[in-house]
């Protein structure tokens, strides 16, 4: 039901708002919220557990795009770099649809699923700590969080990687086919491109940890008190 329900939202909620003009990037942000929320919630109803994850994965998300931006300003990356510019062009001139932000987009929904991941990841194992220990106290189950979150991040980060590269393979085996020299694949487009989404997308997964370790402890003892 979940991967139905993504699949609605890209068709009936992305699409449509990028080609009313909104941009790509707040597009991709509001529609992966709403999959991240509605997943979650799918799977472990309207909890506690569920709000840290979701609250997680929004920052997680926001991070990955912002490292993004900021590698694709000082590499000079964006969307207009891209293999099939001259069919987006084409189609940006004729609808409302932001061509440059595209790619940052893509990182976006490309990290989702990582960052989504390691959300509930910490947040399962710190709500089962607290259900059968409540005695523990939020910054015990804060370092307790932190401590299942890191030995998910550096194999999280992996996927991700071998993810981008297995999604790239034909440009990489080109590449090697035909011995480029390693400043000029270290300095084309499609090379850096995938290097800007591994590192987004591992910087979003890692700085999930401690944001999700601190709502998973905080949220259970703030809301039960209330």
């Amino acid at each position: 039901i979940a991967l139905i329900f993504s699949f609605i939202c890209f068709v009936f909620v992305f699409f449509p708002m990028i080609m009313k003009g909104t941009s790509p990037s707040i597009a991709a942000i509001f529609t992966a919220t709403v999959v991240t929320a509605m997943t979650i919630c799918l799977i472990n109803g309207f909890t506690i557990k569920a709000l840290s994850a979701i609250l997680a994965t929004f920052c997680g998300l926001l991070i990955a795009g912002l490292t993004a931006d900021i590698f694709g300003h000082f590499t000079s990356l964006s969307g207009y770099n891209v293999s099939n510019i001259e069919s987006l062009l084409f189609v940006g001139q004729n609808t409302l649809i932001d061509v440059g932000q595209l790619l940052f987009a893509g990182v976006l929904f490309a990290s989702l699923g990582a960052v989504m991941d390691i959300a509930m990841d910490v947040s399962s194992a710190v709500q089962e700590l607290h259900v059968k220990n409540p005695a523990l106290t939020p910054k015990e189950l804060f370092k307790s969080g932190m401590n299942v979150g890191r030995d998910i991040m550096g194999t999280m980060s992996t996927t991700l990687i071998l993810a981008f590269f297995g999604g790239s393979l034909g440009v990489w085996v080109l590449d090697y086919v035909y011995d480029l020299p390693y400043l000029q694949l270290i300095n084309s487009n499609s090379i850096g491109i995938e290097i800007m989404q591994g590192i987004s997308g591992s910087f979003g997964v890692i700085l999930t940890v401690p944001i999700v370790a601190l709502f998973s402890a905080w949220l259970p003892h703030y809301l039960e008190k209330k």
